[in-house]
């Protein structure tokens, strides 16, 4: 196994994301991704707050007397697995709107500032196409674990399974925009993913747990750009 594969590298490359996310070389790409997750975190986290809370308390109501332990043991988990839903669910939007940002952000980071043979507009087209075709991925998976999650009993299993695949899925969001660049397609992108999993899955779970920090979320997509970019270059280099 690579030195490097283990789930504590993944985060450490998002620090360094973090680290370096307001580097002069890129700094003007950071600060129109960072309006755009002002506005949809700002909403969008009082929104999720008040249906987490409802949803909390229909499961409460949901069991039996009988099954009271049931419910002490499960909406706690249950309550965290559905805001980081909303917190993917707001992550994957931010990431639709900023996608013309954060190839090019990308593309800076790695070294990259050449401009694209059909331009900076179609690049930008091709990654606005790029978001949707992996949204469509993410919500064949997502949407049916998802509805587990409303399910008494069931949602002990679906509540680990989500943060599971929730860390995947925003692995391969955000390490598409350096592989990506370097022609390989979202099949490649996954096959790549999948050669260094414990790196990648840290990378992704330490994307969806801060998605749900306050301050920190909104600077959050464009240093997952910046430490995808890291990831993939220590890869190169292991």
């Amino acid at each position: 196994m690579p030195i490097l594969d283990h789930p504590l590298s993944g985060p450490a490359c998002l620090w360094r994301g973090f680290r370096c996310l307001f580097d002069r070389r890129w700094r003007s790409l950071v600060l129109a991704p960072l309006a755009i997750n002002a506005l949809l975190f700002g909403a969008g986290s009082v929104w999720a707050a008040g249906r987490v809370a409802a949803a909390v308390r229909w499961l409460q109501d949901a069991l039996p007397g009988w099954l009271d332990w049931l419910a002490f043991l499960a909406w706690p988990l249950f309550g965290l697995a559905l805001l980081l839903v909303f917190v993917y669910a707001f992550t994957a939007l931010a990431n639709l709107i900023g996608a013309p940002f954060n190839v090019i952000l990308a593309r800076r980071v790695s070294g990259d500032v050449a401009p694209p043979a059909g331009g900076w507009l179609g690049e930008a087209a091709q990654a606005m196409l790029s978001e949707l075709r992996k949204l469509g991925y993410f919500l064949v998976r997502a949407v049916p674990l998802g509805l587990l999650l409303w399910v008494p009993g069931l949602n002990l299993v679906a509540g680990p399974l989500w943060l599971l695949l929730g860390a995947w899925l925003l692995a391969l969001e955000y390490l598409d925009y350096p592989l990506g660049n370097r022609g390989l397609d979202f099949g490649a992108v996954r096959q790549t993913a999948a050669a260094m999993p414990l790196r990648v899955l840290g990378f992704g779970g330490s994307v969806l747990l801060l998605g749900a920090v306050p301050i920190v979320n909104l600077l959050l997509m464009p240093a997952a750009v910046i430490g995808a970019c890291l990831l993939v270059r220590d890869d190169d280099r292991d």
